[in-house]
């Protein structure tokens, strides 16, 4: 699969279930099996490439942006049937999955415990070296956590591990209330198991709230698919990639806190006969198992150590392939030109300037002050001082004994 033309390089897998752990990067993978099968091939990109952000294509070596993946001559747009009311349609329930079944999915994923760290953290970030492994976790999740915040989605349902730290504040806050004078008083003591029973009704009363969200954000989805195969007719089009490609990425794999798929698989069928109608097109009799893959092996990922001393190993090869090429019989260069004399003039110049700018303003700001013998004035005064200390005692001795 290595001289493929098309190359997507997707998030880490999901291993055992699909080839990445984003729905994005499925959804790529989908619109790419569907307008160009054959001809493209799918590998694990590293977190330092493009800017930190993946997934991404390059076609025959280069980035090609999302927005342009049509232009190619190789792609089959799934949408060029489309009239223009049909794609202002699409677009805008394009934007109705991204503002609702995104936040959904990646609350299941990124809120609900234990999904987090039992599935996503561990096949997502395990491969990570130092520094990589003590920042990009917690980046990644705290851009969906400050989303899911916004909706109102995080922590419903319950909370992961070193998640409830707002939650602690808000149960110091409820153990004490306010008397009459504004003073604070505990609550009145309810029992050793009050804190599991008040977690325990949290956690029903979250997965209530889940499940009324749920259904107000698909029903009418499903209205509006209706009982058609696809959203526009006996064709799938971008949109109905969309919808795949967030029913594939909570369906497919075994989630250790199901709530999301159990409500899918149980009160709509529709979007289950949808998705599996869908993966049958794309990859008959062998769903995500045989999605191609390249065997061209990505780059070795350099440790912080070896990114530190391969500074060092640079310069030092550089230093001996110059002496090397100066130790030649045959110089190209035998001096420096006229301009490159010039300009190193100026350069000492400037430097000595500053320098002796940087000096004089120390010296005429009073941030450091010289004096000159000053110590052999201080030692004179002293000895001059002493001496006549001595006299005066002289003198006093001398009139008591003639007082005497």
């Amino acid at each position: 699969m290595s001289n493929l033309p098309v190359l997507l390089y997707a998030t880490p897998p999901l291993e055992g279930y699909l080839p990445a752990s984003d729905s994005e990067s499925l959804y790529l993978a989908s619109l790419l099996q569907l307008s160009c099968p054959g001809r493209w091939s799918i590998t694990t990109g590293q977190w330092g490439d493009n800017g930190g952000k993946l997934p991404y294509i390059t076609h025959l070596g280069h980035h090609i942006r999302l927005n342009h993946l049509n232009s190619l001559p190789l792609i089959d747009d799934p949408d060029y049937n489309l009239s223009k009311s049909d794609k202002v349609d699409s677009s805008c329930w394009k934007s109705y999955i991204e503002q609702n079944v995104v936040d959904l999915v990646n609350h299941t994923y990124y809120s609900l415990p234990p999904n987090y760290p039992k599935l996503i953290a561990k096949s997502q970030l395990t491969n990570l070296s130092f520094p990589e492994n003590q920042y990009i976790p917690q980046r990644l999740r705290s851009i969906i956590r400050s989303r899911l915040q916004h909706v109102g989605l995080w922590g419903l349902g319950g909370l992961n591990d070193g998640d409830a730290a707002d939650e602690d504040r808000q149960r110091l806050d409820e153990a004490f209330v306010v008397g009459p004078a504004g003073t604070l008083a505990p609550r009145a003591w309810s029992g050793w198991s009050a804190g599991k029973d008040m977690e325990e009704r949290r956690r029903k009363w979250g997965e209530q709230e889940l499940e009324k969200k749920i259904k107000s954000v698909f029903d009418p989805i499903v209205r509006r698919l209706g009982d058609e195969s696809y959203f526009f007719g006996n064709k799938p089009t971008t949109l109905d990639l969309h919808l795949f490609a967030q029913l594939t990425f909570i369906l497919t794999p075994t989630l250790p806190n199901p709530l999301l798929p159990n409500i899918i698989r149980s009160t709509y069928p529709t979007m289950i006969a949808h998705h599996d109608r869908l993966l049958s097109l794309l990859f008959p009799n062998s769903g995500w198992n045989l999605v191609p893959r390249s065997t061209v092996p990505p780059p070795p990922q350099k440790s912080y150590l070896e990114s530190i001393t391969s500074l060092f190993t640079i310069s030092t090869a550089s230093s001996r392939n110059n002496h090397g090429q100066s130790s030649n019989g045959e110089k190209e260069k035998k001096g420096k030109s006229a301009e490159e004399k010039k300009f190193e003039r100026g350069r000492w110049l400037w430097f000595t300037g500053a320098t002796v700018a940087m000096i004089g303003y120390v010296l005429t700001s009073g941030l450091v002050s010289i004096e000159f013998g000053s110590e052999s004035k201080e030692e004179e005064e002293f000895v001059e001082d002493v001496e006549g200390e001595e006299l005066v005692q002289e003198e006093v001795v001398v009139l008591e004994g003639e007082d005497e």
